[in-house]
């Protein structure tokens, strides 16, 4: 087995630092007191970066999607309507998770290369006064779209309904103003911008929310109120809590402060995009999306059909580059990450792997 390191252009697990790494080789005790201070004051942080004054930062062990289903599970009651934006997978993946949980919903559906339209959102809400709650994901991973988070947040303000955003690929790399957008709740986790590694993710959640949410989850696991309950008692996980993540990206985020945060992590990732996009127009690629509608998170781009994408994968992983497969449904895709620990540097000499591989395959011109 293959297990040297790799570069990874992925939306995560990504590249994290040395220092970052490093970090894991201490062993500390879920109950241990350097562990608490070091958990207390990462969620602090977390909570800072985003301007989310009197919000709670609440965890969840696993991935992304479970922050997600442990956030809905708790946040809505019985009589909760949601509204689910979607132009993509993880869009679905919304709705997949409240037909799951039996909550109420409705859906405002896009075609995967569409912005969602904020008429269309208004319309909706003027027609459906039970709606209680709108959810969206920011950037839509399946295909790099990054929804209008701003111009969405001004509509639910105007008509008084929560918000509940999925930044699991967005936040950390694209500044978002938490209070000012007056977001309900934003979910993220820790191996996507912030550079951690997996392990957990975590809800950034209003309080007067959390207080109203006793007893709405029907689970024990993934209820954020007791969870957040037990942070405030003691400042403890319930259960065995990802010690290792955790102290990976309370050294992650003193990384993103040095790097001079959010908005100068972003111009990071935006060389990145450039860098990439250029380079890959250059060998003869086409884009999934039109340009004005990527993000620099991840860029989805058409698969030729002279390319088989499974040789073309791992004639690059053999390379020591890894890149994501497309999850466009009925397109031929593929996708290429610009964020994690990586440079302009890293993305050229993935340029260059691509045009090795090319010449393997015996493609000439695309």
């Amino acid at each position: 087995m293959n297990t040297k390191n790799k570069i990874l252009f992925t939306p995560g697990p990504l590249n994290t630092s040395i220092k970052t790494k490093k970090k894991m080789l201490v062993d500390l005790g879920s109950r241990d007191i350097d562990f608490l201070k070091i958990n207390k004051k990462l969620f602090k942080e977390l909570l800072k970066i985003s301007n989310a004054n009197n919000y709670a930062c609440v965890p969840i062990q696993g991935s992304g999607t479970f922050g997600l289903e442990s956030t809905f599970s708790t946040l809505l009651n019985d009589k909760s309507n949601t509204l689910v934006l979607t132009n993509g997978v993880y869009g679905d993946r919304i709705i997949k998770i409240l037909k799951k949980i039996k909550k109420r919903k409705k859906i405002l559906k896009f075609k995967p290369n569409e912005l969602i339209s904020t008429n269309a959102l208004e319309k909706i809400i003027k027609r459906n006064k039970n709606i209680s709650h709108v959810a969206l994901v920011h950037c839509e991973t399946s295909t790099g779209m990054l929804n209008p988070l701003n111009e969405i947040a001004l509509i639910c303000k105007k008509y008084k309904k929560k918000l509940i955003v999925d930044a699991m690929s967005s936040f950390g790399g694209i500044y978002i103003d938490i209070k000012k957008n007056n977001i309900d709740a934003l979910i993220s986790s820790s191996n996507k911008c912030l550079e951690g590694v997996p392990g957990f993710s975590f809800s950034i959640i209003k309080k007067e929310t959390l207080n109203k949410c006793s007893n709405n989850a029907n689970t024990l696991a993934l209820d954020l109120y007791d969870q957040w309950m037990g942070f405030e008692k003691n400042d403890q996980w319930r259960f065995t809590p990802p010690t290792h993540s955790i102290i990976a990206l309370s050294e992650a985020i003193n990384e993103l402060k040095k790097e001079g945060g959010i908005k100068k992590r972003n111009k990071r990732y935006e060389k990145n995009y450039n860098t990439l996009i250029n380079g890959m127009k250059q060998i003869g690629f086409k884009f999934y999306l039109d340009k004005e509608l990527h993000s620099p998170i991840i860029v989805c781009f058409k698969m030729p059909s002279k390319i088989n994408f499974k040789i073309f994968y791992k004639n690059l992983s053999k390379l020591g580059f890894v890149i994501y497969p497309g999850s466009v449904l009925k397109e031929n895709t593929f996708r290429i990450g610009c964020i994690g620990n990586i440079n302009t540097k890293e993305m050229k000499l993935l340029l260059k792997g691509i045009d090795k591989t090319l010449i393997k395959m015996k493609i000439k011109k695309l």
